[in-house]
């Protein structure tokens, strides 16, 4: 009778074990959630647009999206995503335009485009 309480007792305490590190792996498994109920209920849509900014300039811009404020190094370029209808604001003054101006607002055929700064 001791024998199957002790077994008992045992294998109890394999399966709390092995629940307890079974999150860990069902992710590490190969096939990783490939197999999740409702995998379009996690994807999300990513409405934003991707534009690429270049520098041509001698020096440094500073452009404004969405508040933040990037700085494009000369003859360097930076991606952007943005949602169609932000606006992109000059952040230094230059000879073509001055500190606060509107450069351009992303759009739809601004997708996946370069755009220069100068």
């Amino acid at each position: 009778m001791l024998h199957k309480t002790r077994t008992f007792a045992m294998s109890l305490a394999v399966f709390l074990v092995l629940g307890a590190v079974a999150p860990a792996t069902v992710n590490a498994w190969p096939l990783g959630k490939a197999l999740h109920l409702h995998p379009r209920a996690l994807r999300e849509q990513d409405t934003r647009i991707t534009v690429y900014l270049f520098n041509k300039a001698e020096r440094f811009q500073e452009v404004s999206v969405a508040g933040r404020v990037y700085t494009v190094m000369p003859h360097y370029g930076l991606t952007i995503k943005a949602p169609a209808g932000t606006g992109v604001f000059a952040g230094t003054s230059t000879v073509s335009h001055h500190k606060g101006d509107l450069l351009f607002s992303v759009s739809p055929e601004h997708s996946l485009k370069t755009i220069t700064i100068n």
